[in-house]
């Protein structure tokens, strides 16, 4: 029998699923997107204005739209995004889609070419959703207010070169012939907001619409976190494989994991721990506590925290223009500088942190198909299962430790923006240069930068087109449009990556949800 499949890696993964088990982590751009931020190319510190404003800018709380005061949405936005440098659907199609058959060989070339030559390579998957069931602004002349709450899970996922080798060739003597790391971590976060927007005019030359009129505004928007739920896998380890012949191998393995939860999870894993460290019941099996029932208090309260987001604009109105294709209308320029996503929530209900360091060591493994017949009825599968999670995965890699702890306190995604807007009669154009601060979910350290056209077709219809570049991801291109009216708005938008190949995918798509101005 072939050993290099079925055994350390079911456990690894059985590991992960602690995490990711199904219905806990929604998969799904750490800044906030709307339809039409998304259509053009996933910006809007300087164009999103009402209720969304709040998460974006609070400033454009000052903005007018279509010269109404109040602004209402009900589910007045979804967005869902993906992304990070393991969604890479070129490389996917390139390596996994022509009938090749994976030996070591193939498999180190798809390793090098999707991770790099570095041996410590790590690749990144995040996801983000997102959903305002209500939304509210009102704007008066030099003052406006809102108030939103907003669902969100943030995913991530990260995954060593190694981890991805041994996914594809199982206990391989040849690629773990030297020590190699294979480290997987896992996150996710859910939680609502409930957000208080306030914009004020801070400075102006003139009256509004006098020929270069310039504003100045500033707005603040402080928040209210509930923790939905949350959980943190991080395994750091290191695997050797030698003497693989015939059925026989000698496996190494080094791991050091922490697992971080809330919940009905923590007590399940601490009556584990009770039951086989402290009681000493070598029998207890990891599988007998930990299952569906272990997740199905998720969407409650766990935590709370504060957020914050604020920024400020610059209009200037230069004139109203009429010109052909373009039409008539204002010509105004805005720039803009926000800062989004600043907070933490505390997750102090059942807050639990457990940890497991050891040394995995299995030499000679040999196979008796006598035993599987007897035990098993002939059925390898059955074996492997019984082996991995009855025996090595409860004795070895379940032999975890609890660790006191009252609470996890867990960041936001902050960020900073500068953005910039044209607006020409029917023709709008839209810039932001961006970089978050953190990795959770699809924020990303790197820099970006979002450009956008928008043309009105007979004032109702917008075309919207953007690419973004830089972030967690290769170059992405947008497209939206839909109705949008003086007094009700209903749009879509959709993103995604052409080629992947350099830096990997992503790809999102977003709904207005009804709105209604007057």
């Amino acid at each position: 029998m072939n050993l290099r499949k079925g055994i350390l890696l079911p456990v690894l993964l059985t590991i992960a699923g602690l995490i990711f088990q199904p219905g806990y982590c929604a998969f799904a751009q750490g800044m906030h997107t709307t339809a039409t931020s998304m259509a053009l190319g996933g910006g809007g510190s300087a164009y999103v204005p009402g209720y969304h404003a709040a998460f974006v800018n609070p400033a454009n709380l000052m903005l007018p739209e279509r010269d109404t005061r109040i602004t209402l949405g009900v589910l007045g936005g979804v967005r869902s995004s993906a992304g990070g440098s393991l969604v890479n659907i070129s490389l996917y199609n390139k390596h996994f889609t022509k009938g090749h058959v994976l030996d070591s060989d193939r498999v180190m070339d798809i390793s090098d070419d999707w991770f790099g030559t570095s041996r410590n390579a790590m690749g990144y998957a995040g996801a983000d959703v997102s959903v305002v069931p209500l939304g509210a602004s009102y704007r008066r002349d030099r003052m406006a207010f809102s108030s939103a709450i907003r669902a969100r899970t943030l995913s991530s996922a990260r995954m060593s070169k190694g981890f991805f080798e041994l996914a594809l060739t199982g206990l391989s003597s040849k690629v773990f012939k030297d020590p190699k790391n294979v480290d997987l971590s896992g996150e996710f976060l859910g939680m609502w907001e409930w957000s208080f927007g306030y914009a004020m005019e801070v400075w102006r030359n003139s009256e509004r619409f006098e020929p270069g009129a310039q504003r100045i505004y500033a707005g603040i928007a402080p928040k209210l976190l509930f923790g939905m739920g949350y959980a943190r896998i991080g395994l750091e380890s290191s695997l050797q494989v030698t003497g693989q012949n015939q059925g026989q191998a000698r496996v190494h393995h080094e791991f050091d994991y922490k697992l971080l939860t809330v919940g009905n999870l923590t007590d399940d894993l601490e009556a584990y721990y009770q039951e086989r460290r402290v009681r000493g019941n070598e029998d207890a099996l990891l599988s007998d506590f930990v299952d569906d029932d272990s997740f199905s208090d998720l969407g409650g309260v766990f935590g709370t925290g504060l957020g914050l987001d604020l920024g400020a604009t610059w209009e200037w109105y230069r004139g109203d223009i009429d010109l052909p294709v373009i039409g008539s209308g204002p010509q105004i320029i805005r720039a803009s500088f926000s800062i989004t996503d600043i907070g933490a929530i505390s997750f102090d209900d059942n807050a639990g942190e457990f940890r497991a360091a050891d040394t995995f060591d299995w030499e000679g493994v040999t196979v008796d198909f006598d035993y599987i017949d007897r035990e098993h009825d002939g059925d390898v599968l059955d074996y492997l299962e019984y082996v991995v999670k009855d025996s090595i995965g409860s004795d070895i890699y379940g032999n975890f430790s609890s660790r006191e702890t009252s609470s996890h306190r867990i960041g936001l995604t902050p960020a900073f923006t500068f953005g910039g807007a044209v607006t020409m009669g029917k023709l709008g154009v839209m810039l932001d240069i961006g970089k978050g601060i953190n990795n959770r979910g699809v924020n990303s350290r790197r820099f970006y930068t979002a450009l956008g056209s928008q043309y009105m077709l007979i004032n109702a219809i917008p075309l919207r087109f953007g690419i973004r570049a830089g972030g967690g991801s290769s170059v992405n291109l947008s497209f939206g449009t839909g109705v949008d009216v003086r007094n009700f708005e209903f749009s879509f938008s959709v993103m995604t990556t052409p080629g992947s190949e350099r830096r990997g995918g992503n790809i999102g798509a977003a709904l207005s949800g009804f709105v209604v101005r007057f």
